[in-house]
């Protein structure tokens, strides 16, 4: 396997490489200090940093596209929009910084195995939503990417609008059922995907083909 570390650091990619060289499947560790100097032809596994200078939005899109075969691993700060962003745009994994060298051997395991590696549920956590520190860390490789097969189509519609951030009533409404019955279906929904909560299913979501829901449910209107 052929391993690529892209990292403005010289320091940070000589520690990884220290560590990535002792597996035994890794057969040669190339580097890279910026995005214009990086090929993921023929790399199999790819770390790169979320702040790799000329690495703009739609980069790792742009990677992905050239070397559909490359798994993509980034590594960069607690930040959730960074997070999703990533995730969004094809990367199986994201590791934080001051985490790399507890967290890469995981993290490698994990999308070697098809799975999606991301940090503790801190990071998921949107704005303004409270810490959920007693939740522990999300199961690495909580989903997969085919986890859509596992799901009938009124699970689908359904998961798209939690993705959308639609309340059980506004679901209930829509598709003419019950709150009961919506809380049926999202207890599929966790357990065809493996995962514990909406915060998780939301990150899930964003990585599935899913069809779009109909308009949502708009509330009364402020009285006068």
């Amino acid at each position: 396997m052929l391993f690529l570390i892209a990292d403005s650091s010289k320091s940070f990619r000589a520690r990884l490489r220290e560590i990535v060289s002792r597996w035994s499947w890794v057969d040669d560790v190339v580097e890279a200090d910026e995005f214009a100097r990086m090929a993921l032809e023929p790399v199999d596994l790819a770390v790169i940093a979320a702040d790799l200078p000329g690495l703009a939005a739609g980069g790792i899109a742009d990677l992905r596209r050239s070397a559909p075969d490359c798994r993509i691993i980034i590594v960069g700060p607690d930040d959730a929009e960074i997070l999703r962003s990533m995730l969004g745009e094809g990367a199986v994994a994201y590791i934080r910084r001051n985490e790399v060298e507890q967290s890469i051997r995981a993290a490698v395991q994990t999308v070697r195995a098809g799975g999606i590696h991301v940090p503790p549920l801190s990071g998921l956590r949107p704005v303004k939503e409270t810490l959920m520190t007693s939740a522990g860390p999300v199961p690495a490789g909580f989903f997969r990417e085919n986890a859509v097969q596992y799901l009938t189509r009124r699970q689908c519609e359904v998961l798209a609008m939690i993705r959308d951030d639609w309340s059980n009533t506004d679901i209930a409404e829509v598709l003419g059922v019950t709150v009961g019955t919506v809380k049926i279906h999202i207890t599929a929904i966790f357990k065809a995907l493996g995962v514990r909560n909406r915060v998780q299913a939301r990150v899930a979501a964003e990585r599935l083909e899913l069809p779009n829901p109909p308009p949502k449910p708009q509330g009364p209107p402020p009285s006068a």
